[in-house]
C-alpha cells in the first residue's frame, strides 16, 4: 500500500529523515522514538505537508511525494495531530459536514464513533477522549485507506485510553485499511500494534513484530538508549 524509498529531509543543519525505506501495507503499525526523532516529519511527508528533499514515496503503486495535501486526501491519506485541529466554533456535527454533504456517511461517522447523541454539541464541552474521537470521525467522513494518528492517547486517562484504542482497533478490522500510529505511550500501542518501527536521529533503529520489538525497547529503555522521549506508560 505505502512504500518509502530513502526518503531524506532536511531542516537546516538538522536531519530530520535520513535515507528512510519503509514499506506499510493493510495493518497497524506503531510508530516509537524519542522526541526529535522524526517521527512527526515522517507523518508530514507522507501527508505531504512537508516535501522531501530525496527519495520517492508510493501510495498504491503512485509515486505521491510532490502530490498535493488534498491530492493525497482524495487519495484515502487521512491524518490526526498531536494537538487536535477542528473547528470550536461549530457544533460536533457540523464538523463533520465541513468534509462532506453526505448525510448517511456523516451519520456513519458520528454513530461509529459514539458522538451521535453529543451531535450538536459544541467540542468545547468534550471530554479530551471525546476529541480524539471527533477528529477521527471526520478522517472516517473521507472514507480513509491509510489512517495516521499522531499521540492519539497524549493526554488521555487509562479508561479511554483504552476505550479509543479499542475503537481504533474495531475500525482496522472492518474497514481492512492501514493504521500508522506515533505513540510515546509504548503500553497502550503494544496492545495494537502487530509491527513496532522504532526511529531516533531521523533513522529507522529497528522494524519489527511487536513481541520482538518490546523485548527490545525494554533493553533500549534500561540502557537509556532513548532518553526520556519513550514512555512505558
Amino acid at each position: 500500500m505505502l512504500e518509502l524509498r530513502s526518503v531524506s529531509k532536511r531542516f537546516g543543519g538538522i536531519v530530520a529523515l535520513d535515507n528512510i525505506s519503509l514499506k506499510i501495507d493493510r495493518e497497524l503499525v506503531g510508530i516509537i522514538g524519542p522526541n526529535g526523532s522524526g517521527k512527526t516529519t515522517l507523518f508530514n511527508t507522507i501527508t505531504g505537508h512537508v516535501k522531501p528533499d530525496r527519495g520517492s514515496i508510493l501510495f498504491m503503486g503512485s509515486d505521491i511525494a510532490r502530490a498535493s495535501i488534498e491530492d493525497r486526501v482524495r487519495m484515502g491519506i487521512l491524518r490526526t495531530f498531536q494537538q487536535p485541529k477542528i473547528f470550536w466554533s461549530l457544533s460536533v456535527e457540523e464538523n463533520i459536514e465541513g468534509v462532506t454533504r453526505d448525510r448517511s456517511v456523516v451519520e456513519y461517522a458520528l454513530k461509529r464513533t459514539g458522538l451521535w447523541e453529543k451531535r450538536q454539541r459544541n467540542p468545547r464541552t468534550l471530554t479530551l477522549g471525546e476529541i480524539r474521537r471527533l477528529e477521527i470521525a471526520r478522517c472516517l467522513a473521507l472514507k480513509p485507506k491509510l489512517l495516521l494518528l499522531d499521540e492519539p492517547f497524549a493526554g488521555l486517562i487509562s479508561s479511554a485510553a483504552a476505550e479509543l484504542g479499542e475503537l481504533i482497533n474495531d475500525i482496522y478490522r472492518e474497514l481492512g485499511i492501514g493504521v500508522i500510529i506515533i505513540e510515546h505511550k509504548i503500553s497502550h500501542l503494544s496492545r495494537l500494534a502487530k509491527r513496532i518501527v522504532a526511529m531516533n536521529a531521523g533513522k529507522i533503529v529497528f522494524d519489527a513484530p511487536v513481541e520482538e520489538a518490546m523485548g527490545m525497547v525494554r533493553k533500549l529503555l534500561l540502557g537509556g538508549g532513548y532518553g526520556e522521549g519513550a514512555s512505558r506508560g
